[in-house]
């Protein structure tokens, strides 16, 4: 398996976030209402993730949010770019700000050089910094450049979800296990907040995000089971080695024991299934 360690000094290009400024006097007032976390803190020293959520509170972008002393930045997948702003500016009503699509002006550099410029950031299990620059601003050495396919690796083994495999618009944030970092749930109203509230007081969820390694071979949605009999779903592959088998992301039902574990759980191809398939 890849080193969980990045060498320091690496870094790299997120090509595939699309990015969106947000400017003007009410723009953390807009923002905070739009979010599961709160973006009233010192967001130009660390970035935040956070979710945009449909009124029942289930899941439709996981972002990440930056700010410097004129604009609050909001990244998001790529793919997204054009139902992100869609659903920024939809709720842009009487609020003074004003939201930039920014994707084609701006790169997103992450790295993991204390020496050089950036906000904190946690995208992975390891800490890096997220730096903002110009087109045509100089990047850091090539030498040091981590493949974008590399990163995205160590961010499947953290378990941060993605659209359209684990975020699909129908999961919440406690079964995707990014309620622990990406929901504050002190902060003021927001898009499906009450719900959300609810879950986090009823104290359990119908399944989890793991991940996990099998004997046999599986493939996206293959039906599995865990060694305790708890059925699942395969989301996605993961290569983290492409000399040994690879390791799966999966949602499991009713497994609390297993949520947000990072220690990959041993499941097998549901027989039921592999008969009716």
């Amino acid at each position: 398996m890849m080193s969980t360690k990045t060498p320091e000094g690496g870094w790299l290009h997120l090509k595939n976030r699309a990015i969106f400024k947000i400017s003007g006097p009410d723009r953390v007032r807009f923002l905070n209402g739009q979010v599961t976390n709160d973006v009233a803190g010192p967001l130009d020293k660390k970035v935040i993730g956070a979710c945009l959520c449909s009124l029942k509170g289930k899941v439709e972008f996981l972002v990440w949010i930056s700010a410097n002393e004129e604009a609050l930045f909001v990244d998001g997948q790529l793919d997204q770019r054009e139902e992100l702003a869609e659903r920024l500016d939809r709720y842009l009503i009487a609020d003074d700000c004003e939201i930039s699509d920014v994707t084609d002006e701006a790169i997103l550099i992450h790295h993991f050089d204390p020496g050089l410029e950036g906000i904190r950031s946690l995208r992975t299990e390891e800490e890096g910094f997220d730096l903002y620059l110009k087109r045509g601003e100089s990047t850091p050495s090539a030498e040091a450049e981590i493949p974008l396919e590399d990163f995205a690796t160590r961010q499947a083994l953290a378990l941060i979800p993605e659209y359209p495999t684990e975020i699909t618009g129908s999961e919440f944030p406690a079964e995707l296990g990014i309620d622990k970092w990406a929901v504050d749930f002190h902060k003021g109203c927001y898009l499906g907040q009450e719900v959300i509230s609810r879950i986090k007081s009823v104290g359990k969820v119908k399944r989890s995000l793991i991940l996990a390694h099998a004997e046999t071979p599986l493939t996206q949605d293959s039906k599995v089971r865990t060694g305790a009999g708890r059925e699942g779903r395969v989301t996605r592959l993961i290569r983290a080695d492409k000399e040994k088998n690879p390791l799966y992301i999966c949602f499991v039902k009713e497994a609390p024991e297993l949520l947000q574990s990072l220690v990959p759980q041993r499941v097998e191809l549901d027989e039921g299934h592999a008969q009716k398939s």
